[in-house]
């Protein structure tokens, strides 16, 4: 990773990305220190990473117990899933990436291995699928989905 003023000699890692990444992060930061209910964060959380990414759905997966994540947030997906959807840790590609504290990315889910389709949600017409483990401390706290009808990794 390069010094601050340095360039990323990455491949894949243009300014424009950096620029946009920074940016994201500053109004993710900035969303955190406002002094509002859990629910309404999490609520600005995924519009404004759905917003950034470019994509048509942002959900956040918390867990309710062990072995239980529940649907908290999301901007895109239908609202009256949320607090209602669940999955059992290791069930679909989320409880997936609750259990192996891995990202899946896929361009086109339903073809996935592990995929379970939740009729609840309305998520049928979105193909693609990034999950990434939410984490404070090393502890596991739940699952970021992003998701969009393109096929993109």
């Amino acid at each position: 990773m390069p010094g601050r003023g340095q360039k990323d000699s990455r491949p894949g890692m243009s300014d424009s990305y950096q620029t946009d990444s920074r940016k994201m992060l500053a109004r993710l930061r900035t969303a955190m220190a406002e002094q509002t209910a859990g629910q309404a964060r999490l609520d600005m959380i995924t519009h404004l990473i759905a917003d950034s990414m470019q994509t048509e759905v942002c959900s956040v997966y918390l867990f309710r117990d062990e072995d239980t994540l529940e649907l908290c947030a999301t901007e895109g997906l239908k609202a009256e899933a949320v607090h209602q959807t669940r999955l059992r840790v290791g069930e679909g590609l989320v409880g997936r990436v609750a259990r192996q504290g891995n990202i899946v990315n896929t361009a086109n889910a339903p073809q996935a291995p592990g995929f379970r389709y939740m009729a609840e949600t309305g998520e049928e017409i979105y193909s693609s699928f990034l999950g990434v483990p939410i984490q404070r401390l090393g502890e596991m706290l739940g699952v970021l989905v992003v998701q969009s009808k393109e096929a993109r990794e």
